[in-house]
């Protein structure tokens, strides 16, 4: 995640406690970028569901976040090391998915060579 002009850029601890930072980060960016109250509250759940991801493979690095606010709405790109043969359960991440599907436009999960990154997206 190079330097981009207008992307907010945060970096957390893996730690629960810290989630309340990104959702309001979420929920700011969301209303800069004009979505309504549903619109933003479906960004904040978003990037909750993965960050709950990275949370769960990270070797305990931390999670870097960007967020980028496009034309068409936001772009949210999330990574962080992973402990070894590291990989998102299963069972768990199939609720993510079915709310990432209702709440996004768009989202990828990878982990490869160590790293693990998201991308989603939500449309205004």
């Amino acid at each position: 995640m190079g330097a981009e002009p207008g992307a907010v850029r945060l970096e957390i601890p893996v730690d629960t406690r810290y989630v309340r930072i990104v959702r309001l980060v979420a929920r700011g960016v969301g209303s800069t970028a004009g979505f309504d109250i549903e619109a933003v509250d479906d960004l904040r759940i978003s990037v909750e569901e993965l960050c709950a991801a990275m949370f769960e493979v990270s070797d305990g690095r931390p999670v870097e976040l960007s967020f980028r606010m496009r034309d068409d709405g936001v772009e949210v790109e999330g990574r962080t090391h992973t402990a070894p043969a590291a990989r998102v359960d299963a069972e768990r991440f199939a609720l993510s998915e079915q709310i990432l599907k209702v709440a996004s436009d768009g989202f990828s999960l990878d982990i490869d060579n160590g790293i693990a990154h998201f991308t989603l997206q939500k449309l205004g």
